[in-house]
């Protein structure tokens, strides 16, 4: 931390000394937050490990510090620092102040309607299903304090992009490409076996009376490896998403979106054939105003692949992309979003003014049975820095069901306390020694500034 606040007070005395010797500098603000986390975790393993307590209790910081300078109407950047850690001795693994933004902004670049951003930036489409720049959200990346120890909780998640952001009121087009995975050979960087992300996302504001949007996108994310004759992996997404409020209450939305492309098994290959489905229904219930009770619920479904062999072929299992869905969820630590069919309904009211309550009930199901030569899943384990391999039985497609409660406070309007209690409820798939409880509470001070 003594670190973060050296940091803190260079960029202050920066800021300050830009603002009067650079007339360029309309205005220099200052921002950020401070996270504390309790978290406490049982059977994340789901009883693979016998013989043995699997339990986690540890206190985490996260700390954002943010400084954003306008230079002229058209001109802006912004750099935000970061630091994540669990309360241990600190040490090189979790003492670390990371770059978490640095970008620039070009508004009404060579024309009104088109926006630049270049660096390492935030940004996110639809609800996040295929692209979030904050990534497959329960790996956090080694640089992160928070790695193998609570790797879904990571806000250490933007991407180095390029956007470009085209407005045509009621249309707006973004144009992404972000570099993934930079990798050197030797002393030299090439793009021969990178990880990229490129893609288009128009959205499309209908101006109806109920307030309908239309929104199209085509994804495009090659993981290169030019080694030993091997085929580039590549995923190419392509899809829409439409969203509604047929009477007042009442928000549909429907999202579909197929994947094509080369999957790698070592130097063997197969055709990409995936698809996912979610669809949402969010409704303000009409009784008990007082509370502001609401309801919802999220059907998804992504495709998996039913073959346990590396021959040519299709394959159909559902490439997570870069997702951003179910944070703070047991289920989602564990289980990468592929092969799976997923309900959740939550029911959420305000007991009392600031507060909010919310309880979800989620079921999870394979989208389809296993190879005949699968006899484990693996299970993402985020407090470790390996997986666990679980026995299953292949004549049951039922994951199991998880149960949260959620409470959020806010205590003024920069600060807000929350708590959640989970539990994950192991189903059919799995057998009696890998079929236990997994629980979790969390509970966090927030502080924005």
């Amino acid at each position: 931390m003594r670190k973060l606040l050296m940091i803190t007070a260079m960029l202050l005395a920066t800021a300050m000394v830009a603002g009067s010797a650079f007339a360029a500098v309309q205005n220099v603000r200052v921002s950020g937050s401070v996270d504390s986390t309790y978290l406490f975790r049982k059977n994340f393993d789901l009883g693979h490990n016998t013989g043995v307590d699997e339990k986690q209790s540890t206190f985490l910081t996260q700390a954002i510090l943010q400084v954003d300078a306008d230079l002229t109407d058209q001109v802006g950047a912004t750099i935000a620092l970061i630091n994540e850690r669990p309360w241990v001795h600190e040490d090189s693994s979790n003492s670390s102040v990371d770059i978490l933004l640095a970008y620039v902004t070009l508004r009404e670049m060579l024309y009104s309607p088109l926006t630049l951003i270049i660096g390492r930036q935030s940004f996110r489409y639809g609800n996040s299903l295929i692209v979030d720049s904050s990534g497959t959200n329960n790996h956090a990346p080694d640089t992160s304090g928070l790695a193998d120890v609570a790797d879904d909780l990571t806000k250490q998640t933007t991407l180095d992009a390029i956007r470009a952001i085209l407005d045509y009121n009621p249309l707006t087009i973004d144009i992404v490409y972000a570099q993934i995975d930079e990798t050197s050979s030797g002393s030299i960087y090439t793009h021969d076996d990178d990880t990229m992300l490129a893609g288009i996302n128009a959205n499309y504001q209908l101006g109806d009376d109920y307030n309908s949007i239309i929104e199209a996108y085509f994804w495009k994310k090659v993981d290169q490896n030019p080694a030993g004759g091997i085929k580039a992996d590549e995923v190419y997404t392509v899809g829409g998403r439409v969203s509604t409020n047929p009477f007042e209450g009442l928000n549909l939305q429907v999202e579909n979106a197929y994947q094509k492309g080369t999957h790698n098994f070592g130097t063997n290959h197969a055709r990409r054939n995936a698809w996912a489905v979610q669809f949402i229904a969010n409704y303000q219930i009409p009784a008990f105003d007082e509370y502001n009770p609401t309801a919802q619920y999220v059907y998804t479904k992504v495709t998996g692949n039913a073959e346990d062999s590396d021959d040519d072929g299709d394959f159909t299992g559902w490439d997570p992309m870069f997702e951003n869905q179910a944070g703070g969820k047991i289920y989602n630590a564990l289980f990468d979003l592929t092969n799976a069919e997923i309900h959740t309904i939550t029911l959420g009211f305000n007991p009392m003014e600031d507060l909010l309550a919310k309880l979800s009930v989620t079921g999870l199901f394979l989208e389809r049975d296993l190879g005949a030569g699968i006899s484990q899943i693996s299970l993402n384990q985020p407090g470790s820095s390996s997986d666990v391999d679980v026995e299953i039985k292949r004549e049951n497609s039922d994951l199991g069901k998880e149960i949260d409660f959620e409470l959020i406070y806010d205590y003024t309007e920069d600060v807000q306390i929350g708590g959640n209690l989970g539990w994950f409820i192991p189903k059919g798939v799995f057998t009696s020694t890998s079929g236990q409880t997994a629980k979790q509470a969390i509970v966090h001070v927030n502080v924005n500034f």
